[in-house]
């Protein structure tokens, strides 16, 4: 018997080794930590660039914002253009594929498939170039813009830069806060309806209403001026000169209370292939809105009940 104890204390000795080993995760592949790509400082971007095999977006900072060079001209969203800078500086890999790639060929980096790339204000440029999909699905091929080391990276994160140019555009052709309204006149193919606060010094959500000769409280006013502020556009706006709206089958009439004075808006809509475009009078831009949009408005002020989606 005490010629096996050294052999059993050995045993004893592997497992327990093994044991240890284990709990300290030896065994595991060590996971890379995560790599920021790309560090910038947001108001020193001049210019955002996002190029795709369909279209390339050129945006430009100006004195009093952003405007947009291409594909054409449009009203801006600063908040969006300051979300998709925040978005490229968060773009992260857990792994480099290759650290010095010399056939970009092979991850389709040769011909990128997504460039995203800013101008500093020292003239310097930082960017992102996407090549092809990983054999793992959800990953993409990606490349700083002056390195030779390709990146894994998720398609998840990389969705949040591939924007449409509609993307970075004020799409909305309201901007007017509840609170000011006093009064909302919507005509549309003959038919006036008005909304009008009977409590004028009260905030939209607290006060009085009448639609017509029904009283409403604010609970039920609130949704039909949302009606109104929720209005967007699929698509780009396009210039007033190029789709005038006056003379068409859509007018509304705002009545406002800024600063203690009344101030008076109207918006005039024309329908046109389907569409109604609309645009503010002394305004600069048309906003293409779904018909099926401004009926959904119309039954609102008319009293209609809402029509479940289809």
């Amino acid at each position: 018997m005490k010629r096996f104890i050294p052999t059993i204390l050995l045993v004893v000795i592997c497992i327990g080794g093994f044991w240890y080993a284990s709990s300290k995760n030896f065994f595991q592949e060590k996971q890379e930590e995560p790599k920021t790509l790309l560090t910038l400082k947001q108001e020193d971007v001049q210019v955002l660039t996002v190029k795709t095999e369909e279209q390339q977006i050129d945006l430009n900072r100006t004195d009093s914002g952003w405007e947009m060079k291409k594909p054409a001209a449009a009203p801006m969203n600063t908040n969006q253009v300051d979300s998709w800078l925040d978005a490229i500086g968060l773009v992260t890999s857990t792994k480099v594929v290759e650290e010095q790639a010399s056939n970009l060929a092979n991850y389709g980096l040769d011909k990128p498939v997504g460039t995203y790339e800013v101008t500093m204000k020292d003239g310097s440029k930082k960017g992102l170039l996407v090549g092809t999909a990983l054999p793992i699905e959800g990953f993409s091929y990606v490349q700083v813009e002056g390195s030779s080391a390709v990146y894994q990276v998720s398609d998840q994160t990389l969705s949040s830069l591939n924007k449409a140019p509609v993307d970075f555009a004020e799409t909305s052709p309201f901007k007017i806060e509840n609170d000011k309204v006093q009064s909302v006149k919507v005509t549309w193919k003959g038919q006036s309806w008005t909304l009008a606060k009977t409590d004028k010094d009260k905030v939209a959500a607290e006060a009085n209403w009448k639609l017509g000769d029904k009283e409403l409280k604010g609970a039920d006013a609130s949704p039909l001026l949302d009606e109104l502020v929720f209005l967007h556009s699929t698509e780009l706006p396009q210039p007033l000169a190029q789709k005038p709206t006056a003379g068409g089958e859509l007018k509304v009439e705002l009545g406002l209370s800024v600063e203690g004075k009344d101030v008076a808006e109207v918006y005039e809509g024309k329908v046109s292939e389907g569409q109604v475009w609309l645009a503010k009078q002394g305004g600069t831009w048309s906003y293409q809105l779904a018909m099926e949009d401004i009926q959904k408005l119309a039954d609102a002020y008319a009293g209609k009940p809402a029509q479940p989606a289809s």
